[in-house]
């Protein structure tokens, strides 16, 4: 096996471990689940490269507008971010409340397109 085709193997399993935490945390289905997961993953994927804007639902039931970056994890840290499938929650930093926040992936609606 080609070392590309292993890592995207491996993503693979990451996201179907990941769908199946969100779906067993709130009982939506595997459709839905695998999407947030797919979705999630992106979310983090941009949030490495910079500023993002995205929405979720908060624990009240409000949504949240939040402009998010992961860069400068490691510093504040000490260690890369990396996500584990197990995890189902998503870790950021809010570019306006300036600290890092988290939120359930369960709850995450869209990232903004400008």
């Amino acid at each position: 096996m080609t070392e590309i085709k292993k890592n995207h193997s491996l993503q693979r399993i990451r996201l179907m471990k990941q769908a199946a935490v969100i779906r067993q945390s709130n009982g939506m289905s595997r459709h839905d689940a695998l999407v947030t997961a797919h979705r999630i993953g992106k979310l983090i994927r941009q949030m490495h490269h910079g500023n993002v804007c995205f929405r979720y639902t908060k624990q009240d039931g409000t949504i949240r507008r939040a402009t998010g970056t992961l860069i400068g994890y490691e510093h504040s840290f000490r260690r890369p971010y990396t996500p584990k499938p197990e995890n189902t929650f998503v870790v950021y930093y809010d570019i306006d409340a300036k600290g890092w926040r988290t939120f359930h992936a369960e709850n995450f609606l869209d990232i903004k397109v400008e």
